[in-house]
């Protein structure tokens, strides 16, 4: 009864600093439109530090009970944890009785980038201070294409279908091959991939409604959206070219993250420094990849380091062994890390 008290009380005490709020997006070509919500929830600064945006993973955004974000607020971060317009908490906000924007648009990871960008430039007007995203996974994928942020610290992102997904990547590709000279190729492709991701998003809904409360009116919906997210993915390749010039770009990586995902990790960091990029990465050991929940001291301490320009100006990569224990490897030493 004392640790279910205990428990609560910590969860109420959190939800008092969060606040919430659903912002409407435009359009991506700019036109106001009512269907596109992006839930969010936000602490106040407690210092003149930048604010941090923090990107979802791909089943949800940061929520007030998670642990890392009271990682962060210990250390003076404001913050903005971002629902996609895709995501359940921002479908709710949304409600059943319009379609959402996604459902009568062709959805990709540039109107994930635009959300972004978007929340972003919200954020600027809100407290008139620096803004420094904080991706997360899924929301990795359209970090190469953001233009507006002078520093971007991406945590465990996916840098393509091929290594986030290999045996779906294959199967997309195969799909592809066999499907080359057929008229109704596109079709059966989808209809193929959409079963796929349909034994993953079919449970994942129930899940997220039981768990959360949603409006059973809304399952559709939810359904729709995450089915959207996987669509989106499918030829997305990070691009290291679209990435503004002269900008700081940092990956927090996990030690024991999925063979194929880390390998893509280190080839765009490596590709990143080739085109004259400052890029540095943090190899957290024993973190898995959702490196912030497994981990959220050490990735509170470590955007801090970097947010606070602690770090080398070499390229390079940092060994963290724990909270206090960062050891730098330089570039021409730093894959034998991995």
């Amino acid at each position: 009864m004392k640790s279910t008290f205990v428990i609560l009380f910590i969860l109420f005490s959190q939800s008092l600093w969060a606040k919430k709020l659903a912002l409407t997006i435009p359009s991506s070509d700019g036109n106001k439109v009512d269907n596109r919500e992006v839930y969010i929830e936000y602490g106040e600064p407690q210092n003149d530090l930048p604010m941090l945006l923090l990107g979802p993973g791909v089943n949800r955004g940061m929520l007030s009970f998670d642990n890392f974000l009271g990682a962060i607020k210990k250390r003076g971060f404001g913050y903005v944890a971002l629902h996609f317009s895709t995501l359940p908490h921002s479908l709710d906000s949304l409600g059943a009785k319009r379609t959402p924007y996604f459902m009568k648009n062709d959805f990709g990871i540039e109107d994930y980038a635009f959300e972004f960008e978007a929340v972003g430039e919200w954020m600027r007007r809100k407290w008139k201070r620096q803004v420094v995203p904080v991706t997360l996974s899924f929301s990795g994928a359209p970090s190469s294409k953001l233009r507006s942020f002078p520093l971007v610290i991406d945590i465990a992102p996916m840098t393509s279908l091929d290594h986030a997904r290999p045996q779906l990547g294959t199967y997309l590709n195969t799909l592809r091959l066999a499907n080359m000279f057929n008229p109704f190729g596109p079709a059966i492709i989808r209809a193929a991939m959409d079963q796929t991701y349909a034994t993953v998003w079919g449970p994942k809904t129930e899940e997220m409604i039981e768990g959360f409360g949603f409006d059973f009116e809304l399952e559709e919906e939810i359904y729709e959206g995450y089915m959207t997210s996987s669509r989106a993915l499918e030829d997305f390749e990070w691009d290291v070219t679209l990435m503004p010039k002269g900008g700081r770009r940092v990956f927090i990586l996990g030690e024991e993250e999925a063979e194929e995902l880390l390998k893509g990790q280190v080839e765009t960091i490596e590709e990143t420094i080739e085109k004259g990029q400052g890029a540095r990465c943090f190899y957290v050991r024993g973190a898995p990849h959702a490196v912030s929940f497994a981990k959220p001291r050490t990735t509170a301490k470590i955007i801090e380091y970097v947010i606070r320009a602690q770090e080398t100006e070499k390229p390079g990569c940092y060994d963290v062994r724990s909270i206090n224990n960062f050891d730098f490897i330089p570039q021409s030493e730093f894959r034998n890390l991995f």
